[in-house]
């Protein structure tokens, strides 16, 4: 399956935004749009390098939060070793980013929690379908049954 096709599922899943960089390079091998990249910006006074948050040690419990798509996320989850795959689960708000790092590659989605509606349908009404997930840990077991986890077993 091509980089792309990796990006293609992830969308299908409901993830808004995917990106997969090669660690050797830097460079981003695939991804949603042309905006979804690693950038440098400002949180206020502090410099943000979002490649130099790729390259942090991701199991260190001092490192509170994760900085990507220009937005800053609370650290909620992490797995790992330091010196192998290692994935964060983070969420800010409404939008949750997952971030995972395999051997060849860093694969980094972005997505929405559902809204919460207190609006009582009237009988007989459709629900439409909301997109989005019920939190970061639906996000984070949907992405691992769906791609994470046959990624790891080839050894990617």
């Amino acid at each position: 399956m091509s980089w792309q096709a990796y990006v293609q599922a992830c969308t299908a899943m409901g993830f808004t935004k995917v990106t997969l960089i090669a660690r050797a390079t830097y460079q981003a091998v695939a991804l949603t749009s042309p905006s979804d990249i690693a950038t440098a910006w400002k949180d206020g006074d502090t410099d943000i390098n979002e490649n130099q948050e790729l390259l942090d040690d991701w199991t260190d419990v001092k490192k509170k939060t994760f900085c990507f798509y220009q937005k800053k996320f609370n650290i909620i989850l992490r797995e790992g070793e330091a010196d192998g795959a290692q994935t964060i689960v983070c969420a800010s708000g409404n939008d949750i980013c997952l971030a995972r790092q395999f051997s060849t590659i860093w694969f980094i989605v972005y997505g929405q929690k559902k809204s919460m509606s207190m609006k009582k349908e009237a009988k007989g009404d459709k629900k439409e379908a909301q997109s989005g997930f019920s939190g970061a840990q639906q996000a984070f077991a949907k992405i691992c049954k769906g791609c994470w986890d046959a990624l790891a077993e080839a050894g990617v």
